[in-house]
């Protein structure tokens, strides 16, 4: 009965739905973060390990990617495929130099600025496509990764010695992305529902 329903989906909406839902996963995920010290208590937070939970969230948004690209399909740019490469390589990274160096710390935020950069290179691509067809959406994708550069610089250097400090920041990280990945796919459909066009009477 589910997948009839799909099949008889439209594209556009289907499209919405799988990234909302995905969506909403990275930012449940990011709300679970925020909760992790009340959840502990501030005298138990120090056993937490903001390392695994960065890699955990990783592997969230790389699963997400995946989920996207097989349910939705392909997209010109390719980018879900790139976006699950960089997240896992990120997470790959600081498996990697958690083994080699003490400085726990460190390694988070490196690791961090790593991933910010990472998705960032693969929007750039993004952005260029849009960009060379003249299509407006340019501007909307240029918007929403000058917003995440901003959040990802700023998380990477706010990380303090303090475990409490260092969960909420990854918490706020990845409700941002969410929010950022659900407006971008939001945008992106109702621009292609005619439906949703025709009620639109600028004055």
């Amino acid at each position: 009965m589910l997948k009839k329903k799909i099949k008889k989906m439209s594209e556009n909406k289907k499209n919405f739905y799988v990234g909302i839902l995905c969506s909403m996963a990275i930012f449940m995920m990011g709300v679970i973060y925020l909760t992790i010290p009340s959840y502990y208590g501030l005298a138990s937070m120090y056993n937490v390990n903001a390392n695994n939970l960065f890699v955990s969230g990783l592997l969230m948004f790389a699963c997400v990617n995946l989920v996207k690209y097989i349910v939705v399909g392909k997209n010109p740019t390719s980018e879900r495929v790139y976006m699950t490469v960089a997240s896992a390589g990120s997470g790959a990274l600081n498996i990697i130099l958690g083994g080699f160096f003490e400085n726990q710390h460190m390694v988070l935020a490196v690791s961090i600025m790593v991933f910010v950069l990472s998705i960032t290179t693969v929007k750039l691509f993004t952005i260029d496509y849009y960009h060379d067809r003249k299509d407006a959406f340019f501007y909307i994708e240029t918007m929403l990764l000058v917003l995440f550069l901003i959040v990802g610089i700023v998380v990477s250097v706010n990380l303090f010695s303090d475990p409490t400090i260092q969960t909420i920041m990854l918490g706020f990280l990845f409700i941002i992305i969410g929010i950022l990945d659900g407006v971008n796919i939001s945008i992106k459909c109702m621009l292609k529902a005619q439906r949703f066009l025709n009620k639109i009477k600028l004055k």
